[in-house]
């Protein structure tokens, strides 16, 4: 039986640096699919953090293991090249990321003018239709919405939800019925662990795991940091996407740090960062919103421990002895379940262990295989 191909269209992908998130979802689906299906991946050939080209060639082709991943100029040729590969005979059409200009929206576009009629169309969000993500420029979303009702935009398009909350915010987002599966998100393979033996009582160290964004919210995670009445180690990872956000951070910790100790990591390889949480006592995350969080679900597969706010879709974790969701609005709660884990000694190797049973409960990659499946065919 002939492997399905399936044309997957999103606006930035490895090496760039830039919309890690989204691309690292792509690089997990490819990777986790690879034996089944034959995936082409068209994206620009442009890193938006420096502007200058991945390339030199303008239009560029990589053979990977699993997908042809190619690099597009941006404007007028990346459209043709796009309408050609529309008009080929790929099974699937995924498009990332409606919001997009450069890509999603004439993809999405020529899909309704009759491109890819033979294909079955799909779009992944990646968390656009979340509160925080629709309050930026919130006139010129909800107009792109309303447009998309009007002019049937998605009529043969399933969107492919990483949550049950995210199915939410797109229907909630749309006059216009839409078709929605919750298909979930591949995480990338991790070490196997067993979870760390022992945690001193009388230490924390916290990490941050993000880009610094204001949607991170590293400015709340310094104030509680700030708030904390025993020593601390705070640990972040991750670039600094947002140069005026990051000067409003640093302003923060200008004020002082109490008792606490905030160091900047930047940019971690994977590899190297799943090597690193494990000698953290909880993740803190203290998120405006999120529609999967892969910070998250890979703190929870190393068995640590997470502190996360209720705007995720893991709130769920309490129950499980796996960590803490908490409301923003209640800042003194956080500080007293960090000085809480403080505390910790013995009781804190229950919830390293609660973190793992729920990971491997949770992200179960044979069930996200049988959704993908479903949806792709």
């Amino acid at each position: 039986m002939a492997r399905k191909r399936v044309l997957i269209v999103y606006r930035s992908y490895f090496p760039s640096r830039s919309h890690l998130g989204p691309a690292t979802a792509i690089r997990n689906l490819v990777e986790a699919l690879g034996n089944d299906y034959d995936f082409h991946i068209l994206t620009l050939n442009h890193d938006f953090a420096t502007g200058a080209a991945l390339f030199a060639a303008p239009h560029h082709r990589e053979v990977l293991r699993h997908a042809v991943v190619e690099y597009v100029p941006r404007g007028l040729p990346a459209w043709r090249l796009l309408a050609r590969r529309l008009n080929e005979d790929f099974d699937v059409v995924d498009i990332h990321c409606a919001f997009d200009p450069l890509l999603a929206i004439p993809a999405l576009a020529l899909c309704r003018l009759g491109f890819a009629r033979h294909s079955r169309l799909c779009h992944t969000p990646h968390g656009i239709f979340m509160d925080v993500i629709m309050g930026t420029r919130s006139l010129r979303k909800t107009l792109f919405c309303r447009a998309a009702d009007l002019l049937g935009l998605y009529r043969r398009v399933v969107h492919l939800a990483g949550s049950p909350g995210e199915a939410r915010d797109i229907a909630r987002n749309h006059v216009r019925p839409q078709q929605i599966a919750v298909v979930s998100q591949f995480v990338a393979a991790l070490p196997v662990t067993a979870g760390r033996a022992e945690k001193p009582a009388g230490r924390l160290n916290i990490a941050f795991v993000g880009r610094i964004t204001e949607q991170k919210n590293l400015a709340a995670a310094i104030a509680m940091i700030q708030a904390l009445r025993v020593p601390a180690t705070l640990r972040v990872f991750g670039e600094a996407a947002d140069a005026d956000y990051l000067a409003r951070c640093e302003d923060l910790m200008r004020q002082g740090v109490g008792l606490g100790t905030i160091r900047f990591e930047g940019r971690v390889e994977p590899a190297d960062l799943a090597r690193a949480l494990p000698q953290h006592d909880v993740l803190l995350h203290p998120t405006l919103g999120e529609n999967f969080g892969h910070a998250i679900v890979e703190a929870l597969h190393l068995g640590l421990p997470v502190l996360i706010s209720d705007r995720s879709p893991w709130t769920d974790v309490e129950a499980a002895r796996a960590g803490w969701a908490l409301p923003l609005t209640d800042l003194d709660g956080f500080v007293a379940r960090l000085e809480a884990i403080h505390a910790m000694g013995a009781e804190w190797v229950e919830w390293s262990r609660g973190a793992i049973a729920y990971a491997r409960r949770t992200f179960d990659r044979t069930a996200t295989e049988q959704r993908y499946r479903g949806v792709y065919g």
